[in-house]
């Protein structure tokens, strides 16, 4: 394995990581609206919430996928 390659993947991993940490700030950010906000706006405030839980859970998979397939890489060459 080249170092250009590894260098690609561990940035490759490292923008999934940043990408599901930004998502998950945004869950929180979600969630705070929903619970704080008027009633009025639940229903709204909720169906955002869960689009929010829902990107930030595939973005989690992702990067499970990204790390599990390089720890598998790693296992292979040892």
């Amino acid at each position: 394995m080249s170092t250009t390659t590894d260098s690609r993947r561990v940035d490759e991993a490292m923008h999934a990581y940043v990408d599901w940490l930004e998502l998950s700030i945004a869950v929180q950010d979600a969630y705070d609206r929903w619970t704080s906000g008027p009633r009025c706006e639940a229903a709204a405030s909720f169906a955002e919430y869960t689009k929010a839980l829902d990107l930030e859970e595939r973005s989690a998979l992702e990067y499970a996928e990204l790390v599990a397939a390089e720890l598998h890489r790693y296992q292979r060459a040892a």
